[in-house]
């Protein structure tokens, strides 16, 4: 019997173990570095470890009091619409381009045209914002809300782009023919048929984009300066400027809780999709 045989024998007689063997590792690397850190930010949330790392065997929810003040409600505020700007400009910019792409552009292009815009994004985040600063600058627009809000766009992109034009690549053109032997113009076909069909693009791009913007960090502070604070800009000086984890931490998991219901909210709204 080959050895091949015996591998196969033994998945078959130890299934569990093989699923085990298979699961482990990725379990392992979420339990360390994902489910861990989720959990000691809960703990210092509620005052459970203290100063130093020392447990306190306390729990309060006076840190998450804080956090609702008014100074951190409003930082939320401006987040969430900050992140809701961001996601409205990559889909307007995004749109015609992916449309574009998925149902006009030649055939033997299409993959040139798709490379060409995943290519730029290659480059180091870092190094493209600061190529942006350098632009807003000869403007005059440096460290001001508008220069914030494209140089996020800008990042988001393609993470708008690319469901798009998968969701309308999919498109049955035999939908749009039938539109159009039925005398409907083609903003009418555009309206009734190919909007409505790309709305799982449009909702996977949604998600893509607004929930990493809404804590965005790098841009507001190298393009906004102190001019856009942020949640992710005032997370990051709790923690690492003032030294005070407990009430960063309260802000991290609220950040988490308000992104999952906007998430909800906005799948329900959305309806069922193909996403």
């Amino acid at each position: 019997m080959s050895m091949a045989e015996l591998l196969i024998d033994f998945i078959r007689e130890h299934r569990s173990l093989t699923i085990l063997l298979i699961l482990g590792p990725a379990l392992i690397y979420l339990a360390i570095y994902f489910f861990a850190p989720f959990l000691i930010t809960i703990l210092y949330s509620i005052g459970f470890i203290g100063r130093r790392g020392v447990i306190t065997w306390k729990v309060t929810i006076e840190f998450y009091r804080q956090a609702f003040r008014g100074v951190y409600l409003k930082v939320f505020y401006n987040s969430i619409v900050l992140a809701a700007i961001t996601t409205l400009g990559t889909l307007v910019m995004s749109y015609p381009l992916a449309y574009y792409l998925a149902l006009k552009a030649p055939k033997k292009w299409k993959n040139t045209l798709v490379i060409g815009i995943i290519v730029p994004y290659w480059v180091s985040f870092l190094l493209r914002t600061y190529a942006l600063m350098n632009i807003l600058t000869m403007l005059g627009q440096m460290f001001t809300y508008e220069a914030v809000v494209i140089g996020m766009v800008y990042d988001y992109l393609p993470f708008m782009i690319l469901p798009l034009y998968a969701s309308l690549e999919k498109l049955d053109k035999s939908l749009l023919e039938a539109s159009y032997t039925l005398g409907a113009s083609p903003l009418k076909t555009f309206l009734k048929v190919t909007l409505p069909l790309s709305k799982p693009g449009i909702a996977s791009g949604t998600i893509l984009v607004f929930v990493p913007a809404i804590g965005e960090f790098v841009v507001p502070v190298m393009l906004g300066g102190a001019s856009v604070p942020t949640i992710g800009v005032i997370t990051w000086n709790l923690f690492l400027k003032f030294h005070n984890w407990w009430r960063g931490a309260a802000l991290s998991i609220l950040y988490i809780a308000v992104v999952l219901a906007a998430l909800i909210i906005y799948v329900k709204k959305v309806g069922e999709l193909e996403i």
